[in-house]
């Protein structure tokens, strides 16, 4: 086969970054349908919200009210309220348009994303141009130029669509971005490029990944590392792998100095900490005030106002919609982890299965074709030759998947990491420089191309039926109906996840009865009801939100029941699964009957009604319009 200069399979070798001008026309069209998907999943998308983001656009708007003491946050890491916060504080949204907004970040997040890789695919072309180039005999038969456009945003759109998708508010999407860049610098490195301009700019990239996201501190040093190691001089690597970390601490000192002068000991961030005794399942109860003396080493816990039923009180000194997810760090305060094996191997065990989840089926056709083009290349022990010489992807996702391992892995959090590691192990694929190979690379190509945007495409078809249509915002409207104004107090019955509504609303939840305990709050008589209203009520609350309200109670239930039409005080909230109670004023709440001589249900009386509620229907009470 003659080896020219507009060979796609052998390409040109004087301008290591030349891309054939048939293959740029490729690009552009992968972009559009990237742009395109994208578009289409952010659309989808555009009333869904979590936990996290409301945490999110609650310290993006700290930040821009100049409260900097409860700005600095400990446990979120602080770019993408950056991002959150000018977009809300600019276009200032209506409630029921917050939440497409966000999306839109999320969509320009995606885009930036995108640019990243493209200058990561870019760099791994040029890479592979270049050491044909220096060893032209040695190289063998690799992917040509338009199978590693295809390939790559092939993965790129899988790992960003499917597994860190547009639908959920975090800064996962910036992470990716931000490790495309630090890899397609290194490879740039590892091609020549070797300025102090690099090295400085990676120490950037690098310290703002840690601003989006506290896990790459430590990833960072492995990144700065293999940029030393790239240079191939060591005396000359040494000045500018410290210009690189200057820099780094530059950009991710300030942020690092303010939360461990807000919590008097150095951090980098307690988002590790915290997720590590969630995922070892040490006995904290949630609201950390059981007898158990590992709980008794928390600070300030939320307080308890009320036994049975349980009810908690933390409207201060945490600002947000939902305090306790404002600042979980605050809460967790004086939590100390010691390594429990059991547990570990434990955690070992689930993630385990996380990433046979996370494999399997999507990248089932990658391990079959890598498999069969190992074969096909007859290199035996040259294979680990081959796939060592790409350390500069593998080792970044190798050192990843293995730190995520030890605590817990989701499809989000890897997802750039497993894309790092499928080009780096596609990279070591060399075939015998024959007609046969070229043919069987360029259909393979073809076949997971195909594969992949298929899978891309039908997620994005499946998961639009399953997204949410903008309920928080009919229960936002419906609480304002009913005289609750930005800044108010609320309260909740049952967890209140998902509490979306609250930040549409612009008022704060100070005060929750946890799930496991609202049964006891509809078994009890009138008097106890009153009663924790009027706990409830004595915490600013103006309301409380539930949609744990038990349903159709039969007659011979009602027997059983101290006070079944008490349920018909709760106003629907159009054909939402909420309902809202209006808090008297504090010095009105009283029984409205009278009352049994039972101020509180007892444990075990409970237990022998749980199998009766599990039966209960929905009962209809007074319906709240929204307009």
């Amino acid at each position: 086969m003659e080896k020219n200069n507009t060979d796609p399979v052998h390409p040109q070798k004087n301008n290591p970054l030349s891309i054939h001008p048939r293959n740029k026309r490729l690009i552009a069209v992968f972009w559009l349908i990237c742009v395109i998907l994208g578009a289409w999943q952010a659309w989808d998308a555009r009333y869904h919200m979590d936990a996290d983001g409301i945490s999110y656009l609650d310290i993006g708007d700290t930040y821009f009210r100049g409260d900097w003491k409860n700005a600095v946050n400990a446990y979120w890491s602080p770019l993408y309220s950056w991002l959150l916060g000018p977009a809300m504080h600019f276009l200032k949204p209506s409630p029921y348009n917050e939440f497409p907004v966000v999306h839109l970040v999320n969509f320009i997040s995606y885009l930036f994303a995108l640019g990243c890789f493209h200058f990561l695919l870019l760099q791994l072309i040029g890479y592979h141009h270049f050491r044909q180039g220096k060893k032209p005999g040695d190289c063998g038969v690799i992917f040509p130029e338009w199978a590693w456009i295809a390939l790559g945003y092939s993965l790129f759109l899988h790992s960003s669509l499917n597994m860190i998708t547009l639908s959920i508010v975090t800064p996962d999407m910036c992470v990716s971005a931000f490790v495309y860049l630090a890899c397609g610098i290194l490879l740039r490195i590892r091609r020549g490029v070797k300025n102090y301009f690099t090295f400085a700019l990676l120490g950037a990239v690098l310290g703002f990944g840690y601003l989006a996201k506290s896990v790459m501190f430590p990833l960072s040093f492995i990144f700065l590392s293999l940029s030393f190691f790239s240079f191939g001089n060591f005396r000359k690597a040494l000045p500018r792998t410290i210009i690189a970390l200057i820099i780094f601490m530059s950009v991710a000192g300030p942020f690092i100095i303010a939360i461990s002068h807000a919590k008097g000991r150095f951090t980098f961030g307690d988002a590790g900490k915290f997720n590590y005794h969630h995922v070892t399942k040490f006995t904290i109860g949630r609201y950390w005030d059981d007898t158990n003396s590992v709980n008794r080493m928390f600070k300030h816990p939320p307080r308890r106002i009320f036994n049975v039923p349980k009810v908690y009180e933390f409207g201060a000194p945490v600002p947000g919609t939902y305090p306790m997810w404002y600042d979980p760090s605050y809460w967790y305060d004086g939590l100390e982890i010691h390594f429990n094996l059991e547990n570990q191997l434990r955690v070992f065990q689930s993630t385990v299965k996380s990433y046979y989840q996370i494999f399997n089926p999507d990248f089932n056709i990658m391990f079959f074709t890598v498999f069969i083009l190992c074969l096909m290349g007859r290199r035996k022990w040259l294979i680990v030759r081959d796939m060592s010489e790409q350390w500069s992807l593998l080792i970044p996702a190798i050192m990843a998947l293995s730190m995520y391992f030890m605590v817990s892995a989701e499809s989000r959090y890897v997802a750039p990491f497993i894309t790092l590691l499928w080009l780096g192990v596609f990279s070591g694929i060399r075939l015998p420089d024959s007609d046969e190979s070229i043919r069987l690379l360029r259909n393979i190509a073809l076949l997971i191309g195909m594969v992949m945007m298929f899978t891309s495409t039908r997620h994005l078809i499946r998961d639009r039926y399953s997204l949410p249509d903008n309920t928080h915002w009919q229960v936002a409207d419906a609480i304002k109906q009913m005289g609750v104004l930005p800044g108010d107090k609320v309260a909740s019955i049952g967890y209140s996840h998902p509490y979306f509504w609250a930040r549409l609303a612009k008022v704060r939840i100070v005060a929750e009865m946890p799930g496991e305990e609202a049964d006891y709050f509809w078994e009890a008589n009138n008097e106890t009801q009153f009663k924790v209203i009027g706990a409830f009520g004595r915490t600013g609350a103006k309301v409380i939100v539930t949609k744990s309200l038990p349903g159709q109670i039969s007659p011979a239930e009602k027997q059983k029941i101290a006070n079944p039409d008490s349920y018909f005080d709760w106003q629907r909230i159009a054909n939402s699964d909420y309902y809202v109670y209006k808090i008297p004023p504090s010095d009105t709440v009283a029984p409205a009957s009278p009352v049994s001589v039972l101020d509180e249900i007892s444990q075990e009386d409970f237990k022998t009604n749980v199998n009766r509620l599990t039966d209960i229907r929905m009962r209809q009470p007074g319906m709240l319009q929204v307009h």
